[in-house]
């Protein structure tokens, strides 16, 4: 799921924004994170996107990942990751998707600026009287994008991260806050692969919750009926060991027994490394609480 509301992470900027900005013309500016803070472009963007470029034309020229990981004198899982990813947008979602202290005070720093103050010590000193943690050079560096108009609107109300995404998908609706309910309401909204991809994620929670492992194949069969290709990967996976994925789904015993014990074992054992053989460890396992 996490691979899924990545690579759909698009569709929720794009509604983020339009929600938040209705009605106005967007500017041609780069997303949020794609600017540094005198408001040119950030010198990481355009090694990523580059990056990316040159990694697709070599495979597509047939070469191997561990001659493009030596060709580009790069880490084989990097080009691994940039060779699975087909749009460049989902390598970027974390490196452009990072908070900093001044995220929550931004609001006000951009009404006090539009009020007629733009002395940028005086505004730091208004927002650490509120709590903000951070120093003068932070308020400076955004004060001069306002002053540049680089940053003409107040800020929206934060996008979700891809992870709290993620984890109001995965939480029982019952146990969602007002706020998270109402946020992945609009995650919904703005995107009708996750709006599916959402019931799968509920729907197999009820086949775990209840037991109902007979109905595992009715299941995958509704997620392949969806362009989700992580999460139909996943499901197709679990034909692989059916009988124990449907055994388990249906069992209402546990391992967790079992675990515990290893995990007991593993204990015993490593609190008696070099110090005791295996004839002492043997009546410590047994006879130990």
């Amino acid at each position: 799921m996490e691979k899924t509301v990545t690579s759909h992470y698009g569709c929720l900027r794009t509604a983020h924004q339009t929600a938040h900005r209705p009605g106005e013309p967007q500017p041609p500016a780069e997303p949020d994170g794609m600017l540094d803070v005198r408001g040119r472009p950030r010198r990481i963007i355009a090694t990523i996107r580059e990056r990316h470029r040159v990694v697709q034309e070599l495979l597509a020229q047939g070469r191997s990942l561990r001659g493009i990981s030596s060709d580009l004198d790069l880490d084989y899982n990097a080009v691994r990751r940039h060779t699975r990813t087909a749009d460049v947008d989902e390598l970027l979602v974390k490196v452009t998707q990072r908070r900093t202290l001044l995220d929550d005070y931004k609001p006000y720093v951009h009404q006090r600026f539009t009020q007629g103050c733009r002395n940028a010590s005086q505004l730091h000193r208004e927002i650490r009287d509120q709590g903000f943690p951070g120093d003068r050079s932070v308020v400076n560096s955004y004060v001069r994008l306002l002053k540049q108009g680089t940053v003409t609107a107040p800020p929206p109300p934060a996008l979700p991260k891809p992870r709290r995404a993620l984890r109001w998908i995965t939480t029982r609706p019952e146990h969602l806050r007002p706020d998270q309910a109402v946020g992945l309401k609009e995650v919904r909204a703005a995107c009708p692969e996750l709006d599916a991809a959402v019931d799968h994620v509920r729907a197999f929670g009820a086949l775990m919750h209840d037991h109902r492992g007979e109905d595992l194949h009715e299941w995958i069969e509704l997620v392949r009926q969806h362009d989700l290709p992580a999460l139909r990967q996943f499901a197709d996976g679990l034909l692989h060991d059916r009988d124990a994925v449907i055994a388990g789904l249906s069992s209402t015993c546990s391992s967790g027994q079992v675990e515990g014990q290893v995990t007991r074992v593993k204990l015993i054992k490593r609190k008696g490394y070099g110090r005791v053989n295996l004839d002492l460890l043997r009546r410590r396992i047994l006879l130990a609480d």
